[in-house]
């Protein structure tokens, strides 16, 4: 079994990956897909620190987090929200049947443990004509470059192993007794580091992302040896490119009014 990631641990610096633009595309995806459906009440499984919370918070009169993690909830709460935040497991929502309208989860799923049991859950407390929107990596189909994956090969398997198919959380929804599922490309994370600059990147650091809060302080020293060699070893007029071209995947589950 995956180890899990102690967001405790790294909450104080986790955004810090928001304060460049690479995230502002699934803000645009995720404020057109609530709006489309025109909810009253929403919630967010993996809240987190509440950063998609304050992007959507205008959309909708009752917006809801729900995380385990104390210090994740702690900087939420720093946030003016418009509804509540909750500390549970994403497995057991705390929510009557039919009581919310849409639920949404940015990059959380693979946390869930078994993601399934989120997927009854969500089913369970959704109202009829209520939907399910996931949105996350999926490393299994393969098309995704990441210098990540390249200079510290233990995520790749990391990922593999902790992240769900889109196939899988397609087929789940259909088991739980949603009336249609969707599948799609929501966005793509895309941008080019050269040489030195990508010792910027805010999920480069230790703890920047959950991939490297995952590794060993080995393997984590060993793949920023491999960088800098890579650096070292390039032509000072043509330094290396580090490339994140990443598809964020979109996985809707509608129910039948």
């Amino acid at each position: 079994m995956t180890e899990r990631v102690n967001y405790d641990q790294i909450a104080p610096t986790f955004d810090t990956r928001y304060a460049h633009s690479l995230y502002n595309v699934l803000t645009q995806v995720l404020r057109a897909t609530i709006e489309a459906e025109h909810p009253e009440r929403i919630l967010e499984a993996g809240c987190g620190t509440g950063y998609w919370l304050a992007a959507l918070n205008d959309l909708a009169p009752r917006i809801h987090g729900l995380d385990f993690s104390h210090e994740m909830l702690r900087k939420a709460r720093q946030r003016n929200l418009s509804g509540g935040l909750l500390r549970a497991t994403a497995e057991v929502l705390p929510f009557r049947d039919c009581s919310i309208d849409l639920i949404f989860c940015v990059n959380a799923l693979h946390h869930f443990g078994p993601f399934e049991n989120f997927i009854i859950e969500s089913r369970r407390v959704l109202r009829p004509g209520g939907m399910l929107a996931n949105f996350g990596m999926d490393p299994h189909h393969g098309r995704d470059a990441w210098c990540l994956y390249d200079y510290f090969p233990e995520t790749r398997a990391i990922d593999l192993a902790r992240y769900p198919s889109s196939d899988a959380i397609a087929d789940s929804m259909l088991r739980a007794g949603f009336d249609s599922v969707a599948c799609r490309t929501a966005c793509r994370f895309a941008t080019d580091r050269i040489g030195a600059q990508v010792f910027e990147d805010p999920e480069l650091q230790r703890r920047g992302c959950s991939q490297m809060a995952l590794l060993t302080d080995e393997q984590y020293a060993a793949g920023i040896a491999r960088m800098k060699a890579a650096i070292a070893s390039a032509p000072a007029d043509v330094p290396p490119t580090f490339r994140a071209d990443i598809a964020i995947m979109l996985q809707c589950g509608c129910i039948d009014r």
